[in-house]
């Protein structure tokens, strides 16, 4: 790798981690942010929401803008807004001054994964393109995973604003060095922008979103016949219809309609939506953690660095046999690791010996499909000049996963013993004195540990076998080139 290509990945995984950071180290302090900008949990909550609507609407549209004027251009752009939303929350005083800023982070936000991908494999030789989009996958599983304990340290030792302010003196440094990248060759002649395509687009992403966050994990069937989930979905399944229509007509449309005719394409967006539940019962670890070992509350978080590390250590590993093996059999080994690691968690853990086994099989598992393998197979099925746009769409999958997971797997954790996800929250508040939880209390919860963990199990078994539907062969890049040409 010459000085010019480490540069290249220096500057953009730097970007990745300031990115990715982002998406779990607001939630630790939500309680004292609603206390200090007095306001209700209720609304607290929607600078999360916030966050994760203008992030999914953005990516494909901020994929498509780089992929029509340049990564450079587009990806410092983004490390720009990201920085002043950052800026803005720090200096918030009121609700609304800190939705406005979340909404320029996730604005700026959007591209950075899909942008630094793009450029990282364009840059490298294929036979080394597996390896350094480890090396993203490394940086988004670390930063994503210790998110949320920068976030409880910030707000233990320093103040909530911190949690924002952190972001100003990184982004300043990806905007230093980013100027310095080489520009990108742009072979887009028509540069018009598909504004009707865009709008229907965040129609479609936003009411299914906001459709699916209004469900209910205390009660799944009953919160189902609420307008704000059937209704939100609707609208948004009906707005496909329109995108539809206009995207087939449009000469550079933002979404390309023959991705969703190429099975394997389907297949891998379709798997982005299970990684992204992956994600999300790796979460559950800390809580998880403190249940098992009789832990104090809060200091789960610190087991989730063991975690967090098999997952970074793991994500270059799985590049590198990525560059071996080939993405499908990589995808399949972590998607079995992962399981592993859920049977583990369910069955054997008992102590911190079994505990640490099971993290690090699911680390491993986390580190092997966090993206690598399938953001590969992306590249390979899609014209390379289409790369920015097609890496979103893994992206904005793996985002519907994440905001589908806790539904999926909360329910099956308040299933136990006749619990609510109410009672959960109950008894994990119902701690003696000393902060250890009544023994009874501990028995119902890791009950629902269990069901969420066979849960998963079933989930990452699905991704196998779709994993087993993938059709690849060497000459996939060169077959698929004619995407735009056909029709």
């Amino acid at each position: 790798m010459n000085k010019s290509t480490r540069y290249i990945l220096i500057t953009f995984l730097i970007g990745v981690f300031l990115g990715a950071l982002d998406s779990g180290i607001v939630s630790p302090a939500l309680t004292i942010l609603s206390k200090d900008l007095d306001t209700s949990m209720k609304w607290t909550v929607w600078l999360i929401t916030m966050y994760t609507l203008v992030y999914a609407v953005s990516m494909p549209i901020v994929g498509k803008l780089a992929d029509m004027f340049g990564r450079k251009r587009i990806f410092l752009a983004g490390i720009f807004l990201f920085g002043l939303g950052s800026l803005i929350a720090g200096l918030s005083h009121s609700l609304w001054m800190m939705l406005v800023a979340r909404a320029i982070q996730a604005l700026g936000g959007g591209g950075i994964m899909p942008i630094a991908n793009a450029a990282i494999a364009s840059s490298v030789p294929k036979e080394k393109r597996g390896q350094a989009l480890g090396m993203v996958g490394a940086m988004y599983g670390i930063a994503t995973i210790i998110g949320p304990n920068i976030g409880s340290f910030f707000v233990d030792q320093l103040t909530w604003r911190w949690i924002f302010l952190i972001n100003i003196p990184i982004a300043i440094i990806v905007l230093i060095l980013g100027s310095r990248l080489p520009k990108q060759k742009v072979e887009v002649k028509n540069k018009s922008i598909d504004w009707f395509g865009g709008i229907f687009l965040t129609l479609t992403i936003v009411f299914v979103l906001l459709g699916i966050t209004h469900i209910s994990q205390n009660n799944i069937a009953a919160s189902l016949s609420h307008f704000k989930v059937w209704g939100y979905v609707i609208i948004g399944l009906i707005s496909i219809i329109p995108l539809y229509l206009i995207e087939r007509k449009v000469k550079d449309p933002i979404i390309n309609l023959k991705y969703f005719k190429n099975a394997n394409i389907v297949i891998t967006l379709f798997m982005s939506i299970i990684t992204g539940i992956g994600i999300i019962t790796m979460i559950f670890i800390p809580a998880f953690s403190e249940t098992l070992l009789k832990l104090h509350q809060g200091s789960g978080g610190y087991v989730m660095t063991i975690l967090a590390a098999a997952a970074g250590f793991a994500s270059p590993i799985g590049g590198m046999l990525l560059d071996k093996w080939g993405a499908k059999q990589t995808v399949i080994a972590g998607f079995a690791l992962s399981t592993a690691g859920a049977v583990f968690f369910s069955y054997i853990a008992n102590g911190w010996v079994t505990l640490i086994i099971g993290m690090i099989l699911a680390g491993v598992g986390v580190g092997f499909t966090m993206g690598t393998p399938l953001n590969y197979i992306i590249l390979e099925l899609t014209p390379e000049k289409e790369s920015s746009v097609a890496l979103s769409l893994i992206s904005l999958f793996r985002s519907i996963g994440t905001s589908l997971g806790p539904v999926i797997l909360a329910s099956f954790l308040g299933s136990a013993g006749g619990a609510s996800m109410g009672s959960e929250k109950a008894a994990h508040s119902s701690f003696s004195s000393n902060g250890v939880m009544p023994e009874f209390v501990r028995k119902m919860i890791l009950e629902g540990y269990h069901h969420l963990y066979m849960a998963a199990v079933v989930i990452f078994i699905i991704g196998i076998l779709s994993s087993l539907l993938l059709r690849l062969s060497n000459e996939t890049r060169s077959k698929n080139e004619s995407l735009h040409a056909e029709g």
